[in-house]
């Protein structure tokens, strides 16, 4: 994949990241890993971009491993700034609707 040294690998510590095969991937692959609270997509702004990628790439019909990581990274360089900056933004209201809901479902 091209990491270099200075990656940094944050995971949600989704279930599926928490298999064997992709810790040891992380092991031997990502020098750093930063793990956090188990599924709160709400706090996670990265959900949505991932979403958004996903979206992107759904209007494809993909054929094998290679045309998936041309088209990803296609739709990763369409993603304009602004998306991430606004998601970025909207940090106060996730965390202020987090505390309202104390911890249970939001709307984000």
């Amino acid at each position: 994949m091209g990491i270099s040294p200075h990656y940094i690998l944050y995971l949600d510590n989704d279930p599926k990241h928490n298999a064997h095969i992709c810790r040891l991937w992380a092991l031997y692959h990502c020098p750093q890993v930063i793990r956090t609270p188990v599924q709160s997509p709400e706090l996670y702004p990265i959900e949505n971009v991932w979403d958004h990628l996903n979206n992107g790439i759904r209007k494809f019909i993909i054929s094998s491993k290679n045309e998936l990581g041309e088209k990803l990274v296609s739709e990763w360089d369409k993603i304009e700034g602004n998306v991430c900056a606004n998601l970025v933004k909207s940090m106060p209201k996730r965390l202020n609707e987090v505390i309202k809901c104390k911890g249970g479902p939001t709307h984000y």
